[in-house]
């Protein structure tokens, strides 16, 4: 694979992909259906990139229920915090169907070798990002009721009017931490006091004065 097309890597010259690539043990792995990337209390030093498939990370409670943290199924890159940093993960990367993934050996000693800075910052860049995502995620679910998260996440997530979402509803429960049905329950609610219109994948707000006063 062609490492430009991980993001971190898209912006580096010809002589730091090889400076790289003689460094770094790079292997694409195909990951069958129901197979883990890593599990909780593993400690990896790895670099992980979803070439394509679809991976679930989750965690298990102490009732066996399974639940999930985040669910990717398109080009991301994943796990590189506690593989960086060499802490045990805390939750399981399972495929959700084969698929295929990019992994780099011992990131955190590429980043120490390499000449050049530019991948580096790249990394912080992409941490900076990450923690940013987080953080408004983490505002999001902070509000009292489900209708409130709801509000939160449409005015975060809004581009003249409409949130296009790139996510499946599942997904979006997950997200805000919540059932699925709750979440529908909700959606329908506000629809009908004329907040929202909801279409496939589409959500129009209908009174943006009155989404903002719920937040």
């Amino acid at each position: 694979m062609d490492l430009r097309k991980i993001p971190i890597f898209n912006n580096l010259s010809e002589d730091e992909i090889k400076e790289i690539q003689d460094i770094a043990t790079i292997e694409e792995k195909t990951y069958e259906k129901g197979s883990h990337i890593f599990k909780k209390g593993d400690i990896k030093e790895d670099f992980y990139y979803l070439v394509k498939g679809s991976i679930k990370v989750y965690k298990i409670d102490p009732e066996g229920k399974r639940y999930i943290i985040a669910s990717f199924n398109k080009p991301v890159i994943f796990g590189e915090v506690y593989s960086y940093l060499k802490e045990p993960f805390d939750f399981w990367a399972e495929a959700d169907k084969d698929s295929t993934v990019v992994v780099i050996s011992d990131f955190r000693n590429l980043l120490g070798s390499l000449k050049s800075r530019s991948l580096g910052l790249n990394f912080i860049d992409l941490l900076a990002r990450k923690s940013l995502s987080l953080s408004k995620k983490n505002q999001i679910n902070s509000q009292s009721t489900l209708e409130q998260k709801i509000a939160a996440y449409v005015l975060e997530n809004e581009k003249d009017g409409v949130v296009h979402l790139n996510i499946s509803r599942e997904e979006l429960a997950d997200y805000l931490a919540v059932t699925r049905p709750s979440l529908s329950r909700s959606l329908s609610t506000m629809a009908k006091e004329g907040l929202i219109a909801i279409k496939d994948k589409q959500i129009t707000i209908e009174n943006m004065e009155g989404l903002k006063s719920i937040v």
